[in-house]
């Protein structure tokens, strides 16, 4: 068709325009409507199924803590490379509270295996780094379930401080924080009911093997929340015990407000070292290159 055709079918010009305009719109609505309206829920929200549902899934957090809002911030993804599944946790410091705080950083990450028929995830190694200024301390993990053996080693500034070995039990394995995140989101342990309670064994820290997670009451739930001046919403409460170890607190405790599609949307690290209670709350969730949810 030629351009002197062209003009002289405006009507068509127009109807054209006007139908690629009217798509793009209806797009759009349908994209705002596809959003979730409740933080901490998404479309497609599955309670229990293949493991690898998560992959490519991006959870992020705003830090406050003593009289600093915003005062660092945190992610947590889980992700597959050749083949090889992992999730990567990190939180820091950040601006000026950084530098008050001499920029403290913890770095967690875990190489999963995958059994079950896909269902659960058990860890082949973990490892854990906190730097604070210019000192580290690291400790690395690894499982070798077909000797069933935990082979370990601290570092302290780049040097070797302890190492050890040890037996991993006949019945089972040591779920590290980022395993029992994500088994405890694929209802593994059972369903998350209120009320319910459960224990977690995880890697041996400081006489510390266990993790005891439990979901409060209806009753205590609703206290909490009128205490706290929270909103009425569909969610569970959790009280979570971990070694101290792995936070560097002086209790272990969390306290988690989930929301029902198993993300936690705000989060209390009691007691961290000289710093107090930690809140962190959600932002948003990012699944691979989509838009970010939540």
């Amino acid at each position: 068709m030629s351009f002197k055709r062209l003009q002289s079918q405006p009507l068509l010009l127009v109807s054209i325009v006007g139908l690629i305009f009217l798509s793009l719109t209806v797009h759009a609505l349908e994209t705002k409507l596809a959003e979730p309206i409740t933080l901490g829920e998404y479309n497609n929200f599955l309670p229990t199924g293949k493991t690898t549902r998560f992959s490519g899934e991006t959870l992020y957090y705003n830090i406050s803590f003593l009289w600093f809002d915003n005062a660092a911030s945190a992610k947590v993804s889980f992700f597959e490379e050749h083949g090889k599944y992992f999730s990567v946790l990190e939180a820091s410091t950040k601006g000026f509270v950084g530098f008050f705080t001499a920029y403290r950083k913890h770095f967690y990450k875990t190489e999963f295996e995958i059994i079950d028929n896909g269902k659960k995830l058990r860890p082949k190694t973990f490892l854990r780094k906190v730097t604070i200024a210019s000192n580290s301390e690291i400790t690395q993990h690894k499982f070798d379930y077909s000797r069933r053996l935990h082979t370990w080693e601290k570092l302290v500034n780049e040097e070797v401080v302890e190492t050890g070995q040890g037996e991993i039990p006949a019945d089972g394995a040591f779920s590290d924080i980022l395993t029992s995140f994500y088994n405890v989101r694929n209802r593994v342990y059972g369903k998350l009911e209120k009320g319910k309670k459960f224990i977690i064994r995880t890697i041996p820290e400081k006489g510390h093997d266990e993790i005891f997670v439990h979901i409060w009451s209806e009753k205590d739930q609703e206290r909490f929340r009128v205490e706290e001046g929270r909103e009425k919403r569909d969610e569970i409460l959790l009280n979570i015990i971990v070694p101290k170890e792995i936070f560097k607190t002086e209790t272990g405790e969390l306290m988690v407000w989930s929301s029902k599609h198993y993300i936690p949307v705000e989060t209390t690290v009691k007691d961290y070292i000289l710093l107090g209670d930690l809140h962190a709350r959600f932002t948003h969730r990012e699944m691979g290159q989509l838009a970010s949810e939540g």
